[in-house]
């Protein structure tokens, strides 16, 4: 069969235009994810449309989320899991924003104090609220969080652990200490964060020196009469034990809900 339709395309034009292996062809045709427009069944020849370019395309894109193709063909054919698919995609989106922050925190220096808009996003924490008298005794209230959440069975391995600041008494810190936990943690210490734009300054340095970061970014939430709708929060990025003693190196999320960024 020769081709004569100049809107189909041979494999080997597919694979030239889209920068992928005729083998990858196949594999997506033995899989069920895509079917050519026309196969001769006495030569073999295929022929493609722009719409199978484009469903290839898809597939390409779901594949570089982290999905498997077995995922991808539940993705596009079994309607009756959708919730499930749904959830996956949530948490590769969250994986994606992530890898983001990480990129921000490795371009984070010493003394950098500029503000980020981001989003933080919903989760589910298990929390306890604590007077602390000083960061020390902070740090170990959050150890000891960090330990009971611990022995939850529940705590997600995804997430980083945050504190809140509820208010700033004479001394010491009133602080709320969250460790992340899987959304069906039902104990009393269970808490939900729903997603929310924020601003933020990623901090590197020690923990004693994180105040700098927080007045920087309160002064510039009140300079450009920004309306915020929640407590600062103090996400641990980098630290012990991967940083070990050298403080210096640390890194930590000082955040900021706010009504909108725009």
């Amino acid at each position: 069969m020769k081709k004569h339709d100049e809107s189909l395309f041979k494999i080997g034009e597919i694979t030239k235009i889209l920068g992928i292996t005729r083998k990858t062809v196949l594999v997506y045709e033995e899989m069920g994810l895509l079917t050519p427009a026309v196969k001769d069944e006495n030569s073999g020849y295929r022929y493609y449309t722009a719409d199978n370019m484009t469903q290839i395309r898809s597939i390409r894109s779901l594949q570089s989320l982290g999905l498997s193709l077995t995922e991808i063909r539940e993705y596009y054919y079994d309607t009756a899991n959708i919730d499930h698919h749904l959830k996956r995609l949530m948490d590769l989106r969250a994986a994606l924003n992530r890898n983001i922050q990480l990129l921000q925190v490795r371009a984070a220096k010493p003394g950098d104090l500029s503000v980020h808009p981001i989003q933080l996003s919903k989760q589910v924490c298990f929390c306890r609220r604590y007077q602390c008298k000083d960061t020390a005794d902070a740090s170990e209230k959050l150890r000891n969080t960090y330990i009971a959440a611990a022995r939850t069975g529940k705590m997600s391995m995804l997430a980083r652990m945050f504190t809140i600041r509820i208010s700033q008494p004479d001394s010491g810190l009133d602080l709320l200490c969250c460790i992340p936990v899987e959304d069906d943690f039902m104990g009393e210490e269970r808490m939900e964060f729903a997603e929310t734009p924020a601003l933020c300054i990623y901090y590197r340095g020690a923990y004693e020196g994180i105040g700098n970061a927080i007045h920087a970014l309160n002064t510039y939430v009140e300079s450009n009469q920004i309306r915020t709708t929640g407590g600062i929060r103090s996400v641990y990025l980098e630290g012990p034990p991967n940083r070990g003693a050298n403080s210096s190196d640390y890194i930590t999320q000082v955040a900021v809900p706010v009504a909108s960024l725009t």
